[in-house]
């Protein structure tokens, strides 16, 4: 188990805090952007189908390669490496989408962004390395709370700066925020520790047919599925359809993601009241509700409320998720857990907006919620079939 030295833990400068700053850095440079990335791709010739392939390509690097950078952090026993590797693909990224003009290559940079994003794997288990191991959910509510806070303040700023200044200087900031990421990822020294159990290949494969860690997936894809089929793709253009600027869009998305933060931390406060399969099961009926009820409602008023219990909803459950992964799972494969997760929730990133783009193409936009929300209806389903099992170190 690792253990931190007295300076490190208590230094405002210690290898823990730069890590954290690192991850709020690294995704404000991913999302600064994302409010007005629909629209941008919208105004440059994408139809809404290509829209919805434009925000599903950021899934396919993550869908590719997060097993891997899994399987390679806990295999090598690093996860610096990767994480540094991460911010500079998101550096390339945002530099692609400043210098692009067409779809297409809109499309080749936001698959770029999304390689970058497979680096989360190796970031969030990164962090938790610095606690102890009765710390370790704590640990993931914070890392998980830099992710929510930054795609807040990213989503907040991008609006406004887009409608002042231009779409363009989202993504140079971004390229700037995803530099200052990389230096805090670098000057940051990772700790060693002790091997426990040896690693290898047949206790990661047999990793993969854990019956809890295929729920947490599949869970994890349809909530993934909701979040990007609609809060980042198909509602800035609903609210643009109904005549709001990029500004006032991006304080939408933004406030929706601040309960996601809420959320987010009060996850642990539901945790010890309920187990997690009741409150996935809970917290999937608010979610399915609320979207459902979206492209039915024009008063702004209520329209932010039923996005902001959404927001709310999602947190509480993914949080969650994170959380238990680096609690029941050994040390020496979190990352590979962790990495199997993010990789397969990555499929809900993906056949969200691109399933919801063919939607919304040959219906209108409202059957695009409509059939988010009928996907969040799986995961009671999952919940309640799962109530039995116990969540027990594996």
């Amino acid at each position: 188990m690792n253990q931190t030295s007295s300076n490190q833990k208590y230094s405002l400068f210690s290898s823990k805090n730069l890590v954290l700053a690192g991850s709020i850095f690294w995704w404000f440079n991913l999302y600064l952007y994302v409010p007005i990335l629909p629209i941008y791709s919208k105004e440059s010739g994408a139809s809404l189908q290509f829209v919805g392939i434009i925000i599903a390509s950021y899934a396919i690097g993550q869908i590719l390669f997060r097993i891997p950078i899994g399987y390679l952090s806990d295999k090598m026993k690093s996860r610096k490496l990767f994480s540094v590797f991460a911010a500079l693909f998101s550096c390339l990224g945002s530099a692609t989408l400043y210098l692009s003009s067409q779809p297409s290559e809109i499309l080749i940079a936001r698959t770029i962004t999304g390689i970058a994003a497979a680096g989360w794997v190796a970031i969030s288990v990164y962090y938790s390395s610095f606690f102890a191991m009765n710390e370790r959910s704590k640990s993931s509510t914070t890392i998980l709370a830099s992710n929510t806070f930054s795609v807040f303040a990213g989503t907040f700023c991008g609006g406004y700066l887009s409608d002042l200044y231009g779409l363009k200087i989202c993504f140079l900031l971004s390229f700037l925020s995803g530099a200052i990421a990389t230096v805090f990822f670098i000057i940051s020294k990772e700790n060693k520790f002790v091997v426990q159990t040896k690693f290898s290949s047949s206790t990661f494969l047999k990793l993969m047919k854990n019956r809890v860690l295929i729920a947490f997936c599949i869970i994890g894809i349809f909530v993934q599925f909701n979040t990007f089929s609609t809060t980042f793709s198909f509602f800035p253009i609903y609210l643009n359809n109904l005549g709001y600027s990029d500004s006032f869009i991006g304080n939408i998305v933004s406030f929706a993601t601040l309960f996601t933060l809420v959320g987010t931390l009060s996850s642990p406060y539901f945790l010890k009241r309920m187990n997690f399969w009741r409150v996935a099961a809970v917290f999937s009926i608010p979610l399915a509700i609320c979207t459902l009820l979206t492209p039915y409602i024009d008063n702004i008023i209520l329209l932010i409320l039923v996005r902001l219990m959404v927001g709310f909803s999602h947190g509480i459950i993914f949080s969650s998720i994170m959380g238990l992964i680096v609690k029941v799972f050994d040390q020496n494969y979190q990352a590979s857990a962790m990495g199997i997760f993010q990789a397969v929730y990555a499929v809900g990133m993906f056949s969200g907006p691109f399933i919801s783009g063919i939607i919304g193409d040959i219906y209108d936009i409202n059957a695009v919620f409509i059939t988010s929300s009928i996907v969040v209806v799986g995961i009671f389903l999952i919940a309640y079939l799962m109530k039995s099992q116990k969540l027990i170190n594996n």
